[in-house]
């Protein structure tokens, strides 16, 4: 299989990150880690991003 590359800058990404009370939904764990992107054009709200921050889950999931 063709490898992809992380376009969120793998796991580096997330080694500087902040973290927020918010509910995975995958393990219903309360806290994750979060970062914001600007992704659409200017005018268009930052995207956020995050990732649970339960070891055993590391659910990745954005705000919609």
């Amino acid at each position: 299989p063709k490898k992809i590359d992380d376009i969120m800058g793998g796991a580096a990404a997330w080694e500087n990150v902040d973290r927020t009370a918010v509910t995975c939904p995958l393990c219903a764990h309360g806290e994750a880690f979060f970062m914001q992107l600007q992704i659409r054009s200017a005018d268009e709200p930052m995207s956020v991003f995050y990732r649970c921050t339960a070891k055993e889950c590391g659910h990745r999931w954005t705000d919609k």
